[in-house]
């Protein structure tokens, strides 16, 4: 155990103990995946928290549905945190935002992605706020990293996160050296024959060049690869609602989720709960199809589809060209 990790545990932990008197103990029924017998991988995917210091709504409504997500009785393969977890990348809001997630997500597989947010949104030092991450992911996740982004290989299935390589606010710049791994990585998922999960903070289409030029570079790599294989993206930073049809984007030539603010508030003062608090998905896998299912984790209650009057739940049902065998 390094140092940091030494002293950043013990601190996270009595906050816990403080704020969890504020959050209680969720009451929701457990849940699980559709069909159980032949279910593959499930994970969670939950992005821009938004932590910050002087918003307790918003940490209350964080805790909560990190404590529903434990409700699934089928168990997690992975719970995927899509960037700006906190608002600013201060000390005391990664304290509370890890704090949560260490208390509450016990024995999780957690990949966190790192947002624009997370490193100052623009301000401060992009090296300190981007060490900072790296130290707490190190300390509450366990993974010691080079680079804000890796992968990892889970159940045989290719989970790869992208990283943001400078300190831009409203796109994302990937070296070179980037998208070679990106590459690599892509030629293992396809040997595995199963479907890759690609998360990233930001749309695949907000990439851009050294210069600060917008490029096609990573929508034109996943279309090619989604030709012949299956890929599916999940982005944060936009706040989409998920009961919007643009949310569910393949017009780039393959399946792009767009998740919401988790922690959304309203009102005045922007500590009010309402209908899209605590909006997130739970991903199932199964041996012809992916099925994306749209969850309000904050009450405990699938979403129901607003588009489809005769769905009852709001999910979307993507079919293999590559079935698991």
């Amino acid at each position: 155990m390094s140092l940091k990790t030494f002293v950043l545990r013990p601190l996270a932990l009595m906050l816990t103990l403080v704020m969890f008197i504020g959050v209680g103990i969720c009451s929701h029924e457990p849940y699980g995946v559709k069909d159980p017998e032949n279910c593959k991988l499930n994970f969670t995917v939950l992005s821009d928290a938004h932590i910050e210091g002087n918003n307790i709504p918003r940490y209350n409504a964080y805790a909560r549905s990190l404590q529903d997500v434990k409700k699934n009785i089928s168990g997690n393969d992975a719970v995927v945190f899509l960037g700006d977890s906190t608002m600013n990348g201060q000390i005391i809001e990664n304290l509370l935002f890890h704090c949560a997630a260490s208390m509450y997500l016990q024995g999780e597989t957690v990949l966190p992605v790192m947002g624009n947010h997370d490193i100052g949104n623009g301000n401060g030092d992009y090296e300190t706020l981007q060490n900072r991450w790296y130290d707490y992911t190190e300390a509450f996740f366990g993974r010691k990293l080079e680079h804000p982004y890796y992968s990892e290989v889970i159940d045989g299935y290719y989970f790869i996160v992208l990283g943001m390589e400078s300190q831009e606010v409203h796109e994302i710049y990937m070296s070179d050296e980037q998208f070679t791994w990106l590459e690599g990585e892509l030629a293992k998922a396809a040997e595995s024959g199963k479907p890759v999960f690609v998360f990233s903070h930001y749309p695949s289409d907000y990439v851009v060049d050294a210069d600060g030029n917008d490029t096609d570079r990573l929508t034109e790599l996943f279309a090619e690869y989604n030709r012949e294989h299956d890929l599916f993206s999940f982005v944060g930073h936009t706040h989409m609602p998920m009961h919007l049809f643009w949310s569910f984007h393949t017009e780039d030539g393959f399946p792009e989720t767009y998740l919401p603010r988790l922690t959304e508030l309203a009102g005045e003062n922007d500590n009010e709960y309402y209908d899209e608090t605590g909006t997130g998905a739970e991903i199932e896998v199964y041996e012809n199809q992916v099925v994306i299912r749209v969850r309000d984790f904050f009450r405990g209650e699938w979403k129901v589809d607003t588009w489809e009057d005769d769905e009852p739940v709001m999910e979307i049902v993507y079919e293999l060209k590559n079935p698991i065998g």
